[in-house]
C-alpha cells in the first residue's frame, strides 16, 4: 500500500510550493540541517524523496543552512520569516485540562504562546514564526505547526 498523505504538514521553509525540484535531487538539504528536522518522505510514499519538517525533536532556527545546500534557485531564495502557525489541541492540552504546565511556553522566542486569566494556554498567530521549538517539548503532543 502506497501512503499519500504528506508526513509533515510543513514543507522546509525554502521549497515553497514547488516540490517537484526534489524529486531529481540527492536532497543535500537533509545533512545540512543543524537541527536534523529535514526529513524525507521514504519509499512506500508517493512523495518519495520530498523534504519535510519533522518537530518531534527540535525545532527549526531559521540558520539558512537547507538553502545554502539546495542546488536549485529555490534554495537560494532568502528565508521567510514565517513558515507556520501553532495549532493547540484542547483535548490533550494539560493547561487546558486543569494542570499547571507551561513546558511550551518557555521555547517560545517568539511570545506566541501563554497562560491566559484561567490559565489555559493561547497562542498569538501574529507572533508566531512556524519553527516547532514548542512541539517537541510539550509532554501530551498537544501542539503541531500548520501551513499559512
Amino acid at each position: 500500500m502506497v501512503r499519500q498523505k504528506p508526513l509533515g504538514p510543513i514543507p522546509p521553509p525554502w521549497l515553497g510550493t514547488s516540490p517537484e525540484l526534489c524529486s531529481s535531487c540527492d536532497q543535500q538539504c537533509v545533512d545540512a540541517c543543524p537541527q536534523a528536522v529535514i526529513k524525507l518522505h521514504p519509499d512506500d510514499h508517493t512523495m518519495v524523496g520530498t523534504p519535510y519538517l519533522d518537530f518531534s525533536s527540535n525545532g527549526c532556527t531559521f540558520c539558512g543552512e537547507c538553502g545554502e545546500a539546495c542546488p536549485s534557485d529555490v534554495g537560494q531564495q532568502d528565508l521567510p520569516v514565517t513558515i507556520g502557525t501553532i495549532s493547540i489541541d484542547k483535548q490533550k492540552c494539560l493547561a487546558w485540562n486543569g494542570v499547571f504546565c507551561m513546558s511550551c511556553i518557555g521555547r517560545c522566542d517568539f511570545g506566541a504562546l501563554k497562560l491566559d486569566e484561567r490559565r489555559q494556554l493561547t497562542s498569538y498567530a501574529a507572533g508566531c514564526s512556524g519553527c516547532g521549538m514548542c512541539v517537541h517539548v510539550c509532554p501530551v503532543n498537544a501542539l503541531e505547526v500548520q501551513p499559512l
